[in-house]
């Protein structure tokens, strides 16, 4: 039916929304069942993913050269005594202004690359666990571990960090 100026349409019955609901009902569960069990696989060239993390580490080392500028003028030493704590606050950064907002990290989004979304690998851990790793090395660097003959613990612990 064709409806114009001069031959409007019928207003549609009140509980027509109901009748259409109930009519695709049974269409739509049977759609949204078969989406459900089946995954598309989607090929994605790992050596893509590479030179993407890549690109992240590249953008974030450049972050790091002008924030080290930043704090030129400063007692020589202090900057290199923060190093983690500076690494994981510009990796918080890049998460937080990217991952954080549904959006792709700088690496991907230079290599244009586009992602299916899998809830079930969680990046939560990522900057945590390289901010702990970063600042247990240097502690036990500073605290010369290595060179330890008294502590065996300690001569353990850093033989087991440099593997």
């Amino acid at each position: 039916m064709i409806c114009v100026r001069s031959n409007p349409c019928p207003a549609p019955q009140e509980d027509a929304w109901i009748t259409s609901y109930q009519r695709l009902v049974p269409h739509w569960h049977s759609v949204s069942l078969s989406h459900q069990h089946s995954t598309i696989s989607i090929s994605i060239s790992r050596v893509n993913q590479f030179d993407a993390a890549r690109l992240d580490i590249e953008m974030s080392a450049m972050l790091k050269e002008q924030l080290v500028k930043v704090f030129s003028l400063m007692k020589p030493g202090m900057l290199f005594q923060y190093q983690p704590e500076l690494n994981a606050f510009l990796e918080f950064l890049i998460w937080r202004f990217s991952i954080w907002v549904d959006k792709p990290t700088p690496g991907i989004a230079f290599m244009n690359l586009r992602y299916r979304d899998e809830r079930a690998v969680a990046l939560r851990g990522k900057v945590g666990g390289q901010y702990i790793w970063a600042r247990l090395q240097s502690f036990s660097a500073f605290c010369r571990w290595g060179d330890s003959e008294e502590r065996p613990l300690a001569r353990r612990a850093w033989g087991l960090m440099q593997r």
